[in-house]
């Protein structure tokens, strides 16, 4: 079993490496946005309903993660909108879906933290 954090959205977003950006890495390195494809077999698997636009994010749940994560949806998202954030172990795992939801200015450290408390949870949040 493995597990993945995942962004969801409704229309197609960039991706985000900072490795690819810089030669000095920095806490930014923790956090980037990638196309889901390795995991993408073992996420259909799982049939949960999710928003069909899928990237595997890398996420810390840490402050400096949130803030980076609020500061990439604000930029690449309208207000209003609506994204899912995913935790999810892939593999032999057959449970129920953990739903939350919240507004993109309340996401912390906190909100992290609670993605990793149950095997799969899904935060909807609201830019």
């Amino acid at each position: 079993m493995s597990c993945v954090y995942l962004l969801c959205a409704d229309h197609p977003l960039p991706s985000y490496d900072p490795k690819a950006r810089r030669l000095i890495h920095d806490a930014e390195d923790s956090f980037s946005v990638r196309p889901l494809e390795y995991y993408c077999s073992a996420v259909e698997d799982l049939g949960l309903s999710m928003k069909p636009c899928r990237y595997e994010l890398g996420l810390r749940a840490t402050g400096q993660g949130a803030a980076l994560l609020r500061d990439y949806l604000s930029l690449h998202c309208t207000t209003g909108e609506q994204v899912e954030l995913w935790y999810l172990w892939v593999g032999e795992v057959n449970v129920r879906a953990f739903r939350l939801a919240g507004s993109l200015a309340n996401l912390d450290t906190d909100t992290l933290k609670q993605l990793e408390e149950r095997e799969q949870t899904c935060v909807t949040l609201t830019i």
